[in-house]
């Protein structure tokens, strides 16, 4: 096997000189599976900044323009002109592969054939990651009904090698401006699902580009990045790099979630960006069937059709999603987004302001008088149920992390689930100090007192007497 790697690499690097790479004496391709990687690129002697580290001429890129310039069959041509970026690239790889006489064989020899990105899990894999919502990301059935669809027509339908090559593609493509733009070359890294098209833009194509595509990333040691403002493309170095050093890229700020969906891996490099998601829909349930607070205390609940209200005037202040994010504070920004606390402060309002704002009397505060005490304590107990939504928690994940029969799948599962936990207990913390003023919040009291029964009856937006949970 290892003459095996060493030799594709050879006949890669022999490749790239014939297709008029031009590499930097300065950088080798490392051998980095003793540390659990396949290739990486390494400084073999000091970089300086701004240093070209390879360029790489735009007819040795693999994309769709250059795979039918080398065709002579117009029906084809025409045809694959027709489908969605992504999936022309995925058919035209796929078609490449299978020529031995393919320009591009010795590139696609070293791609990877066995992949852990989560379309290759199998169901009892995927509940690992329990209630993580990057399960609902994977995009693995419409995928299919576009390989049906688009791919299909074209040739022989192989659903396991279309997969293979679209997650390369996920993994490993770029968004290149096309020639004479100068917008910022990047890695294909921002999609929410298999089927995204982020290479569609009018002037930027969707291409994998040998050599560009082996530098490993890593969030806070990245130190190069791949330039389109010259004629070739070119990978330069944004800061020193001492020999030895790996030369690397980055993926953005991308959550553990994300790298494990689209990459296949889970790093600690990236747990800074972890992200978890708390649900519209568990917000809007949760308060019309009704919430206990700290000691008994509970709020009133409202009707469905009150709560309507309420969502449209978030719709309209643009404050509504389907969903919220919430990461882990720093210096970037605090773990609850400013909508997620203006959605609940529009549902926690009394009748009186809730009306001074339908009229657009008033508009929505800073987020200093959004965090009312209130809010923080209905956020408190929505994360928590969210928590809940998990099989196992934050302190039986850590736990498990250090037992060492864990499959590799299994690990990197509990990796993403346990940031998440961690995000929701850090966001909870950031909740439980809100100070803000509750008085244009609605009514909360304790069940059953004389007091609340008096209240209830005296408030102006009650529906019903006594309802409180």
């Amino acid at each position: 096997m290892g003459d095996n790697f060493a030799a594709a690499t050879e006949a890669f690097l022999s490749w790239l000189s014939e297709v008029g790479v031009r590499i930097n004496p300065k950088m080798v391709i490392a051998d980095l599976r003793s540390e659990g990687r396949g290739r990486g690129v390494v400084a073999a002697a000091d970089f300086g900044e701004e240093e070209v580290v390879f360029s790489i001429p735009r007819s040795a890129v693999l994309n769709v323009s250059n795979v039918l310039a080398g065709t002579s069959n117009d029906n084809y041509k025409e045809a694959i002109s027709k489908i969605p970026n992504w999936l022309a690239l995925t058919a035209a790889m796929a078609a490449e592969g299978q020529r031995t006489d393919s320009k591009w064989a010795p590139y696609l020899a070293i791609l990877p054939r066995q992949l852990d990105s989560l379309v290759f899990w199998s169901s009892p894999e995927l509940a690992e990651l329990q209630a993580s919502t990057v399960v609902n990301k994977i995009g693995k059935t419409s995928a299919e009904e576009m390989f049906t669809e688009h791919i299909t027509p074209l040739g022989v339908y192989d659903v396991e090698l279309y997969h293979r090559v679209a997650s390369v593609i996920m993994a490993y493509a770029f968004d290149i401006p096309e020639e004479g733009e100068s917008k910022e070359t990047e890695q294909d890294g921002d999609a929410d699902d298999l089927v995204s098209d982020d290479g569609e833009d009018e002037k930027t194509v969707l291409s994998m580009i040998p050599l560009a595509d082996m530098l490993n990333a890593d969030a806070e040691r990245n130190n190069a990045r791949l330039c389109s403002d010259n004629e070739d493309l070119e990978m330069r170095t944004i800061k020193p790099i001492a020999k030895g050093e790996e030369i690397l890229n980055d993926y953005g700020q991308l959550p553990r979630s994300d790298l494990l969906r689209r990459y296949g891996y889970v790093t600690q490099n990236y747990a800074a960006y972890d992200v978890a998601e708390i649900s519209t829909q568990l917000i809007v349930s949760s308060l019309t069937t009704g919430i206990t607070l700290g000691d008994a205390v509970a709020i009133e609940t409202l009707s469905q059709q009150e709560m309507e209200k309420r969502i449209a005037l978030a719709e309209r202040e643009g404050v509504y999603e389907e969903s919220y994010d919430l990461a882990r504070p720093g210096p970037d920004g605090p773990a609850i987004p400013d909508e997620l606390l203006a959605l609940l402060y529009i549902i926690l309002l009394d009748n009186e302001n809730l009306e001074a704002l339908l009229s657009s009397q008033s508009s929505l505060p800073s987020r200093s008088k959004l965090s009312t005490e209130l809010v923080g304590k209905v956020l408190v107990v929505l994360l928590a149920l969210r928590e809940k939504e998990y099989a196992t928690t934050l302190e039986e994940d850590e736990k498990l992390l250090q037992q060492a029969q864990l499959s590799h799948r299994a690990t990197m599962a509990v990796n993403v689930r346990l940031g998440e936990k961690q995000v929701l207990r850090e966001a909870m913390q950031e909740a439980s100090k809100f100070e803000g003023s509750n008085k244009r919040m609605r009514f909360l009291s304790q069940p059953g007192t004389e007091s609340s029964k008096r209240k209830a009856e005296d408030a102006p937006y009650r529906k019903k007497k006594g309802r409180f949970t």
